[in-house]
């Protein structure tokens, strides 16, 4: 570590805990793991080592890197089983099952968004008074998971006059009580940390006045309408930002925003569902439990159905929402040509241009880039930490592994809507002599 440029005081063995003995951040830890992957020249799946049955780590040390990096070294090259189905157990974990060929798994169909939907878990919102205040204007990014929301969220995160704090799970619960019962389990605890990420930001205070406080308000069932008012009472001229990937997932989410907002704004990231899906199956998604949802849908099938469930619901909200509301963005356009689009951005926020959002890693503390205790559990996707800038291979990496053209009727409906043709992926497939 001494070579890397670490500062080291105490003699480091094999026992020594990164963030207990030497201190760690989230941000050090994956600028160790930069590090060691640009020595052996190869991604080393470091994901696996941060994430135990679905719940970060709160400590690594010396000898689990190691053995984690002699396994991995020694199975680079090793060919990899296709991930197995999910099954969901007691409502807070997912488990992974034997794993069948990837050319097995069914395409999914309309039965299978129909069993998808039902499997999600009824929201009992209150539809609210319309005599009570709305709260002001706000910010919503509407996208599935995996869509390249964590980059786009730093990204907005670098206006001086936007508030674009990590994923908050406000929408989606009538209180602060409730949101903890459902989100307090080891697989989901995480999730609450966004809340008090803005809190550390907007008070100034430290992580254990936020939690308290944040205690205090979940002790009161405080409505998170009102949690979202005090929030944007603490902002000054700035717009609040809410991007959490599971609100498209249910439409009584997606109509409160309506219902507790004064003309919301909605911007729509649409990512080719093929990237998405990679990202998600690498990623193992699942594992962070359903919070939303309990199935055994295989793990592809369940990131092609979160795709199609959440842009099918995005599209149908928006048929209620004034065009002059709306913005779509697509991720490929975002990271192959970031200055045009985050110019269409800002014309639709009607702010001006700051050069500080085409460079999302600088700034790391005003973009809230750390967890709020800064230990290794890390707000918003890991693998965001691990690039230096706007990475324009993003947008076509997933070509690389695929297998098969294997996505539904259904799902190459709705992708040619926003451009993505199904004829493109043919031809590829068919150049890689994988066309069957």
């Amino acid at each position: 570590m001494e070579e890397q440029g670490y500062d080291v005081d105490d003699p480091i063995g094999p026992e020594t805990s990164l963030v207990q003995d030497l201190g760690f951040s989230s941000l050090d830890f994956v600028q160790l793991i930069v590090d060691i992957e640009a020595k052996w020249a190869r991604k080393l799946g470091f994901q696996d080592l941060l994430l135990k049955n679905g719940v970060y780590v709160k400590d690594v040390s010396v000898s689990e890197i190691e053995s984690f990096l002699a396994a991995q070294l020694s199975s680079v090259d090793a060919p990899s089983a296709p991930p197995g189905p999910v099954s969901a157990t007691s409502g807070h974990s997912a488990v992974r099952q034997a794993a069948i060929p990837g050319d097995a798994i069914p395409p999914i169909t309309a039965e299978s968004v129909v069993a998808f939907r039902q499997s999600i878990r009824p929201r009992q919102l209150p539809a609210g008074s319309s005599s009570t205040p709305k709260n002001p204007r706000a910010v919503f990014v509407l996208s599935p998971p995996r869509s390249g929301t964590t980059l786009f969220r730093v990204i907005l995160a670098g206006h001086p006059r936007l508030f674009a704090p990590p994923e908050l799970y406000l929408l989606m619960y009538d209180d602060l009580q409730q949101r903890r019962l459902e989100l307090a389990g080891d697989a989901n605890s995480h999730l609450l940390e966004g809340t008090m990420r803005a809190l550390v930001e907007l008070e100034a205070c430290s992580a254990d006045e936020a939690e308290a406080r944040m205690a205090a308000w979940e002790q009161q069932s405080l409505p998170t309408r009102d949690f979202y008012g005090y929030l944007q009472s603490r902002l000054g001229d700035r717009l609040l930002v809410d991007k959490t990937p599971l609100y498209p997932l249910d439409p009584s989410i997606l109509a409160r925003a309506e219902l507790d907002f004064e003309e919301p704004l909605y911007i729509h990231l649409v990512r080719h569902p093929y990237g998405m899906i990679r990202s998600y199956e690498e990623s193992q998604l699942d594992r962070f439990a359903p919070v939303l949802y309990e199935n055994s849908f295989h793990r592809r099938q369940l990131a092609e159905l979160t795709w199609y469930v959440s842009h099918r619901n995005i599209l149908d909200f928006k048929a209620s929402v004034p065009d002059g509301r709306w913005l779509q963005l697509g991720f490929e356009s975002l990271v192959t040509q970031p200055e045009h689009e985050i110019s269409r951005l800002c014309q639709f926020l009607g702010l001006d241009l700051d050069p500080a959002m085409l460079q999302p890693y600088s700034q790391p503390e005003r973009r809230m880039l750390s967890g709020a205790k800064q230990l290794t559990r890390m707000p918003g996707d890991l693998k965001f930490h691990l690039h230096k800038g706007i990475d324009p291979e993003a947008a076509t990496r997933w070509q690389q592994f695929l297998p098969s053209d294997f996505l539904g009727d259904l799902t190459w409906d709705l992708a040619e809507q926003f451009g993505y043709e199904r004829q493109q992926v043919r031809q590829l497939l068919e150049a890689q002599g994988l066309l069957r």
